[in-house]
């Protein structure tokens, strides 16, 4: 190759050849024996193979002669460090599985320590399954943020609040006062996006959530929340039965989206996760109002909390994206098997075949996510001047062919498994399917140990039960 370049060649950092490419943008496009040119941590053309290699002079070269090249996957929701609690409950509804198993836990074992395992944990798994961002959602932020940093991974990571106390603050005072140091010091971080993320309508009052949406103003950030998740949550709260724990915590008999809209709270910058539980008006002031929908399909029917009407928001022009949840409702992290579920289920709910076409669902897998944290002029596409997240995914195998559609093939036949390489920022954190920012031997030591000991704290629990 190098005979071919002239002399007057432009220099790149790296430059990788693919059998296919799928951009995102334009939307339902697949461009054939392509190539992507990398400088300085972002893409600075994309362009037919033989072009490429007449035209650029790169220090690495990747030649993916049996892949297909996508934009990294953005999970634009998970509560990372649960890895750690994969499996622990199931079979429950939402609230027995937070009561009984999952908040015990978590005031018995969260901490620092907690934090940077299970993120290293989940950024392990994230990375090998193709997803190069995540909106993470938990405690000891700056946790996950030394992880994010250490292996090179792109994340939302939100400031939690709530109103009653745990191991990382005491009530919602200490929450507020880790906040303000926490949104200045993150900015302009190079890898890391600050959002704020108070819990829940049931587990934040009124003057929080104002005093959330004051700080998320004076600082530009997005507001991460768990919204209209059950059915329960809306007919408790518009009912105002105080005695559930899944009612809100205001005076007001109203469901929570309504109370947030007379609150003020509905804007561009609002999040909302989950969204099973959705009226035809609560569709249009979402869609009004610019607001951003996570759906997280597999959480959501394990814990049988309902299904996001995904169809009628996207009718309604609402961004809608795609989200694990944590490992320990999902049990996984896997983002193809969210996209693949994502497509079908819409049809299903929908009784539309045509809802959620592949394209549709692969962007709702990245660009959409990457648009709902406030990134979507810098990820979730393969375009000039974003950053290089990239994701080769093998079509060469028995299970991936014959190939006749690329984007079809990506949400409905690939798995995580078939991911090969990947890179942030042009860096390649994953070679071959090795990872080479993560010692995948010590990520295993270390969960082993918190299996041991989390393992007996909770049959102690269910010996008490009974």
């Amino acid at each position: 190759m190098a005979s071919s370049i002239s002399s007057a060649a432009l220099k790149a950092d790296l430059v990788i050849f693919a059998n296919q490419i799928i951009p995102v943008v334009p939307h339902n496009v697949v461009l054939e024996n392509h190539a992507v040119v990398v400088r300085d941590m972002r893409i600075v053309d994309v362009l037919p193979r033989d072009e490429a290699a007449a035209k650029y002079d790169a220090t690495q070269v990747q030649d993916l002669k049996d892949h297909i090249l996508i934009p990294g996957l953005v999970n634009s929701h998970t509560h990372s460090a649960m890895t750690l609690l994969r499996g622990l409950s199931d079979d429950k509804a939402l609230c027995d599985w937070l009561a009984q198993d999952i908040w015990p836990t978590e005031g018995k074992f969260v901490g620092p320590e907690f934090v940077r395992d299970g993120m290293t944990h989940a950024a392990a798994e994230m990375i090998r399954g193709g997803t190069t961002c995540s909106n993470d959602m938990y405690f000891y932020p700056q946790q996950a943020i030394e992880v994010l940093e250490r292996v090179g991974m792109r994340g939302a990571v939100g400031q939690t609040v709530m109103e009653f106390p745990t191991a990382y603050a005491s009530g919602p005072a200490e929450y507020f006062e880790k906040a303000l140091p926490f949104l200045k010091q993150y900015k302009n971080h190079d890898l890391v996006t600050a959002t704020m993320a108070p819990h829940a309508p049931y587990t934040v009052g009124e003057a929080s959530l104002l005093k959330v949406e004051e700080l998320s103003k004076e600082h530009n950030v997005h507001i991460n929340i768990h919204l209209h998740e059950t059915q329960a949550e809306c007919h408790d709260s518009e009912h105002q039965i105080k005695a559930s724990m899944s009612c809100h915590q205001s005076d007001q008999k109203l469901r929570p989206i309504a109370n947030f809209k007379r609150l003020g709270l509905l804007s561009e910058r609002l999040i909302c996760v989950h969204m099973t539980a959705l009226t035809d008006e609560e569709i249009k002031d979402i869609a009004e109002a610019k607001s951003h929908v996570v759906h997280c399909p597999s959480s959501n029917l394990k814990l049988a909390s309902g299904i996001c009407r995904v169809t009628d928001l996207l009718k309604n022009g609402v961004n809608v994206a795609i989200g694990t949840d944590g490992a320990a409702s999902n049990n996984s992290l896997n983002m193809f098997a969210e996209m693949k579920l994502a497509a079908i289920l819409a049809k299903a709910e929908s009784k539309e075949p045509t809802s959620v076409p592949a394209a549709t669902a692969l962007q709702m897998a990245t660009l959409n996510g990457a648009r709902a944290i406030g990134l979507g002029n810098e990820i979730g596409s393969i375009e000039v001047g974003k950053r290089a997240d990239l994701v080769a995914v093998e079509c060469d195998n028995i299970e991936m062919l014959p190939m006749y559609n690329a984007i079809s093939h990506v949400v409905y036949v690939a798995g995580r498994e078939n991911v090969s390489d990947v890179w942030i920022n042009g860096k390649h954190v994953l070679a071959d399917r090795k990872m080479t920012t993560i010692d995948e031997a010590q990520v295993k030591a270390d969960v082993r140990k918190w299996y041991s000991n989390i393992r007996e704290f909770h049959a102690s629990l269910q010996q008490n039960k009974n």
